[in-house]
């Protein structure tokens, strides 16, 4: 159980989301999430399903090309989209993981989003609609 997020119902249109259970100081780690590696073969089968919207890119250089994908099994996975994200996540691929860490001071209560590009910054269009 983590003492610092929970899963909060938001909206028929946003779903789920992750929200703060206490004030989370800049730089906190808040979740570790171990990652499953999918074969390319695999992947192909996924896009057609829902588990294609928790699927992340794994570009770990050290590994064989057959694997490109992965999906998290952690409470992060319901983590949404915002192109002002207040996490950023990073990956871990010695160990297979990915690091979720604060951005800034968060307060109780407050939603806590990541931007799906993967860099912070990065404007670029994702598949859906954003709901901000």
């Amino acid at each position: 159980m983590n003492n610092l997020i929970e899963v909060k119902y938001i909206s028929s249109k946003k779903g789920k989301g992750i929200f703060a259970k206490q004030n989370i100081k800049k730089g906190t780690i808040i979740d570790i999430a171990n990652v499953v590696l999918i074969p390319n073969k695999d992947y192909k089968l996924i896009k057609k399903t829902v588990l294609y919207n928790y699927c992340y890119i794994w570009e770990d250089p050290k590994l064989k090309p057959e694997y490109k994908n992965a999906i998290s099994l952690s409470i992060s996975q319901f983590m949404n989209h915002s192109y002002e994200p207040n996490i950023k996540y990073v990956y871990d691929y010695k160990n297979n993981k990915i690091e979720y860490i604060a951005l800034h001071n968060i307060s109780n209560g407050e939603e806590l989003t990541v931007n799906y590009n993967g860099l912070v910054k990065d404007k670029s269009p994702v598949w859906f609609k954003v709901e901000e």
